[in-house]
């Protein structure tokens, strides 16, 4: 190195950075280390929706969907699972929201569009098994646990899954409120993976939705309210 370098002083080594292998010695650690930047809630949302789709059609493959779906328009037979879909996507996409302070909706407006997608998602859960038969007989079999456990299990088998990551990708963020945070990621699995369930389940009656179907949905929301009193508060 030439003299009078400033990047060279008289007996010791040339300033220049140390090389990453000896960062350690330098007493440096991960933390020191650049973060990865948290996604957007879109993103993290996008997601969430595409695991859930991907899941909900195993779960078809391997069970079947409901024979008298090809009886009626593509709109009424496909459309409430639609409906549902998004008002999870929804109920996520606010959850991730409220999980980066600083950058959630105001309350006003996060409360209406949880109220529209809560409403979307009822009126598919009971209005969709009846407007798929249109006259048809369908099947009516109220509260019976021989057909509502199998609807749960697999209804489980989607939301879990989905549930899990949600809650990862919340606590990459920083939850203002976690118990709110944890309800909406379980109602968001739930929602999600109970318009899976409408392709398959043959059921027409309410009370078979309300307890099997819509019964999953808010224990999801539950358990991820209780699980959310011990996640990080900030």
């Amino acid at each position: 190195m030439s003299k009078g370098d400033p990047n060279q002083l008289d007996g010791l080594s040339p300033l220049v950075p140390p090389p990453f292998e000896e960062t350690k010695l330098l007493g440096l650690t991960e933390e020191s280390l650049p973060a990865r930047p948290l996604r957007s809630p879109l993103e993290r949302t996008l997601i969430l929706a595409i695991l859930a789709l991907g899941l909900g059609a195993l779960v078809l493959t391997v069970t079947s969907i409901r024979a008298d779906l090809g009886e009626v328009p593509w709109a009424v037979a496909y459309g409430p699972a639609l409906l549902e879909l998004l008002a999870g996507a929804v109920v996520f996409w606010l959850a991730m929201r409220w999980s980066v302070p600083g950058s959630g909706e105001r309350l006003s407006r996060s409360s209406i569009l949880l109220a529209i997608a809560l409403g979307l998602a009822l009126a598919a859960a009971l209005v969709a098994p009846h407007l798929v038969t249109q006259g048809h007989p369908g099947l009516c079999v109220g509260t019976a646990p021989a057909m509502g456990l199998p609807c749960t299990a697999w209804e489980l088998l989607i939301a879990v899954p989905v549930f899990l990551v949600s809650l990862w990708l919340i606590l990459r963020g920083a939850a203002v409120s976690p118990v709110l945070a944890g309800a909406l990621a379980g109602l968001g699995a739930g929602l999600l993976s109970d318009a899976a369930m409408h392709l398959h389940c043959p059921a027409v009656d309410p009370s078979h939705t309300v307890t099997w179907h819509l019964g999953t949905v808010v224990l999801l929301a539950a358990v991820g309210a209780l699980i959310g009193k011990f996640l990080p508060k900030w």
